[in-house]
């Protein structure tokens, strides 16, 4: 190993849903299409567990926040709360209504189907995870070189979570983040296996629904 650099990084939460962000993130966690996920949602908005699921904005409320505070307070502890307010990129946004989010955050779970609970247990971490301080990771890059000069130096990227800030309350936000082990500049590592791959060019995939809705809002 020629060279281990690291620096700290922090990686902010997201803002709270709005319909369309709740539409993508439905659909690449729970691979639920966009109407299905605004029909679970008008389910779990008449009986009352959710705010009203269609809006650009994503502003929460006074006492929402309040709400939300304690209850991440209760969960977490004190150093997790971070009282944040979100501004919507879009131009045209109606920000009407508040952002999609539970009506009593201190309901950790709600919903009578599975379809329900797997919708607002999304719904709950983002609006609670949105209040919470940033996670702080350790970026890692690794630079392995050969004995023979002629062959160019490897090198790998990773990260190692040092404060996990509003992951606790949405892992999977994290996303697929590669974790390294611990190495030491001039370890020796042995090559199990090299192999070449030839790559072409592909055209961009096909929209999916969640895709279509996202493009459109740019």
């Amino acid at each position: 190993i020629e060279s281990i650099k690291s620096t700290e990084a922090e990686r902010a939460p997201y803002a709270p849903f709005t319909t369309s962000t709740l539409q993508q993130t439905a659909s690449s966690r729970l691979g639920f299409a966009p109407s299905r996920t605004m029909s679970i949602a008008q389910k779990l908005y008449e009986k009352g567990h959710i705010t009203y699921m269609r809006t650009d904005s994503t502003n929460i409320g006074v006492d929402a926040k309040a709400e939300i505070k304690n209850v991440v307070e209760k969960l977490y502890g004190a150093t997790y709360h971070v009282e944040r307010v979100y501004k919507s990129k879009s131009k045209n946004a109606q920000e009407a209504h508040e952002a999609v989010r539970p009506t009593h955050a201190t309901l950790m779970n709600a919903g009578s189907t599975d379809e329900e609970k797997r919708l607002y247990k999304l719904i709950w971490e983002r609006t609670v995870s949105s209040q919470m301080a940033s996670a702080k990771v350790m970026r890692t890059k690794v630079i392995a070189k050969a004995d023979d000069k002629k062959v160019p130096s490897f090198d790998t990227n990773g990260s190692v979570l040092i404060f996990d800030g509003w992951l606790a309350a949405d892992p999977a936000g994290r996303g697929e983040d590669a974790l390294l082990p611990k190495m030491e500049e001039g370890q020796d590592i042995k090559v199990l296996k090299i192999s070449s791959e030839m790559k072409f060019t592909q055209p961009p995939n096909r929209y999916t629904e969640a895709g279509l809705v996202k493009e459109l809002e740019k």
